[in-house]
């Protein structure tokens, strides 16, 4: 999995994390080392592009929740948009798309966060 991360232009204290690959059991753990070294300080919300993500499992799906917790706590939050149809599923399934503010575009995604 390639990650990519870049301070996000419109809202301040974000970053957005660009994604490719697969995110599963081995790479969760490597993500949410790079992302909660982030979490707090300057960095309170996290835009995540899945564009470029072909796998999503249930160690994904629980580092995306773990890092909301820790952003929540900081008064942050995040969101996800680009997904393929197969994830979105996912999503939904696991009853996340609404907390994890599942977005259909990049900019749907930072208007939720920037409205708090």
């Amino acid at each position: 999995m390639q990650v990519i991360f870049e301070p996000d232009r419109e809202i301040d204290g974000a970053l957005t994390v660009r994604l490719q690959g697969a995110v599963d059991v081995i790479t969760a753990d490597r993500l949410w080392e790079l992302a909660s070294e982030r979490a707090g300080g300057d960095a309170r919300f996290f835009l995540f592009d899945f564009s470029g993500v072909t796998i999503l499992t249930s160690a994904g799906i629980g580092m995306l929740v773990r890092l909301l917790i820790r952003l929540r706590g900081k008064g942050g939050t995040l969101a996800v948009f680009g997904c393929n149809d197969h994830i979105c599923d996912v999503f939904d399934i696991v009853l996340l798309k609404e907390i994890l503010h599942v977005s259909g575009s990049e900019e749907e995604a930072r208007r939720i966060l920037a409205s708090g």
